[in-house]
């Protein structure tokens, strides 16, 4: 994995930790968010995608984890 991907990787895991759905105060709040590569223009998705693995470690220490696990066409994520 490059640096660039590992940035790019983190940048979207923070913005999805951050995301108004997972906010109990916000009229939006949901619980999880669902990303998936039709809906997701963040290049940092696919990246997490591509090495699931690599960034596991990486969500847990941030409190994010998902439903079902990391897929391309459909990623639940939740707080954990």
């Amino acid at each position: 994995m490059t640096k660039n991907e590992l940035e790019l990787g983190i940048k979207f895991l923070k913005k999805v930790k951050s995301d108004f759905q997972f906010d109990k105060e916000d009229p939006g709040y949901l619980g999880f968010l669902n990303c998936g590569e039709d809906i997701t223009d963040d290049p940092g998705y696919m990246i997490i995608v591509n090495r699931a693995e690599e960034f596991s470690w990486i969500m847990a220490e941030m409190g994010i984890g998902t439903e079902s696990g990391i897929h391309a066409e459909e990623t639940v994520f939740v707080l954990i």
